[in-house]
């Protein structure tokens, strides 16, 4: 069994310095089972928008504000004075490709992309962009498909660490 875990981690390292990092998460999807008890889905549905939840990557537990109806999302942290507890995060019924902007935003966030409880990227210190017209407003878009996406301070991520291949625990 070790030589089985040693020679999938040897696989992956080997895959992610020929091929980069944009692959970790298909990576991880192929190789790697954790127990449903880490990665099971939330039921989302017993949740209102602006509740709130308790989140953990790497072990440090983040207090976030909920985002599931489509006005919602569509409004995130905007036209908000100050982030509210750690953050926002976004829940999609399925997996899309999202683009976020920074449309009436009053600070700079982090952005971290999650599918299926794996973070796949992290873009840090996205600029609110005031004065600019919302058709020339910049977009960030995920690195690939997507279920979840969390709004953090602009510098939260890297202080926690996050990073692509990270597990989110809900």
């Amino acid at each position: 069994m070790k030589k089985f875990i040693f020679s999938i981690i040897l696989l992956f390292s080997i895959q992610q310095i020929f091929l980069g990092t944009n692959l970790y998460a298909k990576t991880y999807d192929s190789y790697v089972s954790l127990p449903n008890s880490l990665i099971s889905k939330l039921d989302v549905n017993k949740y209102n928008d602006g509740d709130t939840l308790n989140a953990d990557i790497n072990g440090q537990n983040l207090k976030l504000v909920i985002a599931k109806d489509r006005e919602t999302i569509i409004r995130g942290l905007s036209w908000r004075e100050k982030i509210p507890f750690d953050g926002m995060i976004f829940f999609f019924d399925k997996l899309l490709k999202v683009s976020f902007w920074m449309k009436g935003m009053n600070f700079p966030l982090d952005i971290v992309w999650v599918r299926n409880n794996v973070i796949l990227g992290v873009t840090e210190n996205v600029k609110s962009e005031p004065g600019v017209p919302e058709e020339k407003l910049k977009t960030y878009s995920s690195p690939g498909e997507v279920d979840i996406v969390i709004e953090l301070s602009a510098g939260r991520a890297k202080e926690l660490k996050i990073k692509e291949g990270n597990i989110l625990i809900l």
